[in-house]
């Protein structure tokens, strides 16, 4: 026996459930691909939009976002309700109310912490769908301005010391000969993290033999950030050092065994020299003009004064 069906019926069924389907596939939030980063103590915008069909019904709109268990914001009947948001979230958490209306579900979260960092779920319901998705937050630190300490050693060997503190998460250091041949493995990197803070500090140390001519660059990179700090510095023996008019360069002839150059926005220079009974040979030092760069060059007492060391540092 044959069954017998009502066309008219089956079709309009069908034709319902298939416009369940396209309602539902149309309803589709977005959030960052990659995750975004925050950038301590800065405020940092956790992204969320979600569609709207003709004007939305704020009676209906549900804005929740969620670090795990944890409640960071909520928003239904038309407000805000912080009732049940995590304490550590407290008064840094706001979205953006006169943009919802156009699909905006965005986060602001304000004064970041490293223990901000971690996986964020955006939920959004609303009178045409409703669906959550979840992407990574990463909170960094910049690394300030690397100090660079120039140390003349007695043995005719110059150690160059790089150090930076409070930068997040652990940097990549390079160093370079002429800009092209990679000598980090010869280079002696310390890398410690404060125990409160979580912030690290680096210091790394090259040795090289006075008196050649040399062209040295060290690269420091935070990935998170997309930092880069490059400096290069010539060294060359003061008998082949040539004449220049540059007025970017700052000439200066040291007579004592220790000095100290600090270079600061117009290159106002310092110095404090202890006074030697031993033969006294001008040491120079040129410097291209940097902002906010500090170099310390220090003499060992028992250096050898037969010596002329001449330090040309580029931005």
């Amino acid at each position: 026996m044959v069954d017998k069906w009502d066309l008219p019926a089956f079709q309009f069924c069908l034709l319902l459930l298939l416009s369940g389907v396209s309602s539902y596939t149309q309803f589709e939030i977005s959030v960052p691909d990659n995750g975004e980063v925050g950038v301590l103590d800065q405020s940092v915008i956790l992204h969320c939009s979600f569609p709207v069909v003709g004007s939305l019904d704020m009676n209906s709109a549900v804005v929740t976002w969620q670090r795990g268990l944890e409640v960071v914001h909520s928003f239904y009947h038309r407000r805000d309700q912080l009732g049940h948001q995590n304490k550590m979230y407290k008064n840094r958490t706001s979205l953006y109310h006169e943009e919802m209306a156009k699909g905006n579900a965005s986060l602001r979260l304000d004064q970041v912490t490293l223990e901000d960092a971690g996986i964020y779920t955006c939920s959004v319901s609303t009178q045409i769908g409703s669906q959550k998705k979840s992407f990574m937050l990463k909170v960094a630190a910049f690394y300030p301005e690397p100090h660079l300490h120039i140390s003349l050693l007695s043995d005719g060997k110059v150690d160059l010391i790089l150090t930076s503190n409070g930068g997040y998460p652990f940097p990549s250091l390079q160093w370079l000969v002429g800009n092209r041949e990679d000598i980090t493995d010869v280079t002696e990197t310390q890398l410690k993290q404060d125990e409160t803070t979580r912030l690290y500090s680096i210091n790394s140390k090259l040795n090289l033999t006075r008196g050649t001519n040399s062209s040295i660059t060290f690269i420091l990179k935070n990935k998170d950030l997309g930092q880069e700090i490059r400096r290069t510095i010539d060294l060359f023996s003061e008998s082949g050092k040539e004449e220049t008019a540059d007025k970017n360069r700052l000439h200066v002839v040291y007579m004592a065994p220790i000095c100290i150059l600090l270079i600061i926005g117009t290159a106002v220079i310092t110095s404090s020299c202890l006074k030697s009974n031993s033969k006294r040979t001008p040491m120079c030092l040129e410097c291209k003009k940097q902002p906010q760069t500090e170099i310390s060059i220090l003499q060992n007492e028992n250096t050898s004064p037969d010596s002329e060391v001449d330090w040309t540092r580029k931005g």
